[in-house]
């Protein structure tokens, strides 16, 4: 307390201390007693003696002396980080290794998903149709379809120039030969409602005549047709072979009459499928050339259906496709009227299930026939063309789908009504 001239007490601790002027701390002293239980250290309490005051704190758990050991040799190699700090450079990097996997996943090219087929419905009512249907006596409806002669006059007129008798073409839609010495060839232009394709089916010519062979191109020429489909097997086109009506090789070349017939390009294809020929076709006289693709079918014997379903299946297509536009697709085989028709009938199937319409085979043959007799002139080709539906159809539907086992049950029953033919054994590889 100050006196009363305003000097107060000195402190007797502070006079001889050079930092008299400071506050002097006060006085503290530890007494620690140690807890031992069986050996182990367990806890430590402090008491601390505060200005003659005694005042006990809170027991903490003392470290053993192995313990404190291991601490130190694990101190001298690793530095403490704080665990807040551990945690947020754990969530860095946690999140560093998301972004660098997202990266990568969108980097990896994505598969691409199967699209539903457009058919996908139409070919599922097909399938499910075939239990009530009887093939033979559909066909049998078919056959008696009567060919009016009367209106094949010109058929009729040219009979020397015919492979076969049964082949035979109405007046009002046949092929008319332009610049030849005579206008005939046995074609037929074929119209089926909805199929937007113009197509020509056509006998192939008799190659040991050369006015023949002139006409069968003149209509490719005149037509402007830029796909050519011809189906024969080696053996029925034998003296003369089909050479006599273009080159085999590549850069070889004939004339019919002063007609041009180059073979441009010549692509072989393995497996007995469809070999591709590019054929120049130029009359004499004339400067600007057509240019043609000719494939020729050897996989498929006359009456009877394709050893492959596969190399037929992709002609179809390429004819339901349409790419040439307003050009005509000429089909041509050797009888003019079973094969050709079969292919046509095919593509037309084709056509309406991509279209979504569930396809009635047995009334496009019925259109086919009405426009050119004997159109698919045999019940085996008949089947064929059911065996080749349900095959589309299989490959284009997700596997095991249900309407699987129907096509097997089907083709199984279609097999065993047919004579022996390859049709029991069919190669269904592309």
């Amino acid at each position: 307390m100050p006196n009363k001239n305003g000097v107060g007490k000195k402190s007797p601790s502070t006079s001889k201390s050079s930092n008299n002027n400071k506050r002097r701390e006060p006085e503290f002293r530890y007494e620690e007693k140690t807890a031992v239980h069986g050996g182990k250290t367990k806890y430590e309490e402090k008491t601390v003696v505060h200005g003659g005051k005694t005042k006990n704190v809170v027991a903490k758990k003392v470290p053993s002396k192995a313990s404190v050991i291991v601490d130190k040799k694990a101190s001298t190699t690793e530095t403490t980080v704080p665990i807040t700090v551990k945690k947020s450079l754990l969530s860095i990097s946690t999140a560093y290794d998301r972004t660098v996997t997202e990266e990568k996943e969108k980097e990896k090219p994505k598969k691409k998903e199967k699209e539903k087929w457009s058919g996908e419905e139409a070919s599922i009512k097909f399938v499910k149709s075939l239990g009530s249907i009887n093939l033979k006596d559909e066909y049998d409806e078919i056959q008696k379809l009567p060919v009016q002669t009367e209106r094949c006059k010109m058929w009729q007129s040219h009979s020397s120039r015919n492979r076969h008798n049964d082949s035979k073409c109405y007046d009002h839609n046949r092929i008319i030969v332009q610049m030849c010495k005579d206008d005939y060839i046995n074609g037929s232009k074929i119209n089926v409602p909805h199929f937007t394709p113009s197509i020509y089916l056509v006998q192939l010519p008799k190659m040991d005549s050369v006015d023949a062979v002139e006409e069968f191109w003149r209509v490719v020429f005149h037509e402007q047709c830029q796909t050519v489909h011809i189906i024969a097997r080696p053996e029925e086109l034998t003296n003369p072979a089909i050479d006599k009506l273009f080159c085999q090789e590549s850069g070889a070349w004939l004339y019919a009459n002063g007609f041009f017939v180059n073979t441009r390009k010549v692509e072989k294809k393995e497996n007995a499928k469809a070999d591709m020929f590019v054929v120049e076709l130029l009359p004499e006289g004339c400067s600007n050339a057509v240019m043609c693709s000719v494939y020729l079918h050897t996989y498929w014997k006359p009456l009877f259906g394709p050893d492959r379903f596969g190399a037929q299946i992709r002609a179809a297509h390429q004819i339901a496709k349409n790419e040439n536009g307003n050009s005509p697709t000429v089909i041509a085989s050797v009888n003019g009227s079973g094969r050709n028709a079969a292919l046509l009938t095919l593509a037309v199937v084709e056509d309406q299930l991509t279209r979504g319409k569930e396809p009635k085979i047995s009334e496009i043959v019925r259109t086919i026939r009405e426009q050119r007799p004997q159109s698919v002139d045999s019940y085996i080709q008949y089947v064929s063309l059911y065996m080749a539906t349900n095959w589309l159809i299989k490959t284009k539907l997700p596997s095991g789908h249900e309407v699987v086992s129907k096509i097997k049950k089907f083709n199984e029953k279609a097999t065993r009504s047919l004579p022996g033919s390859m049709m029991k054994t069919p190669t269904e590889e592309l």
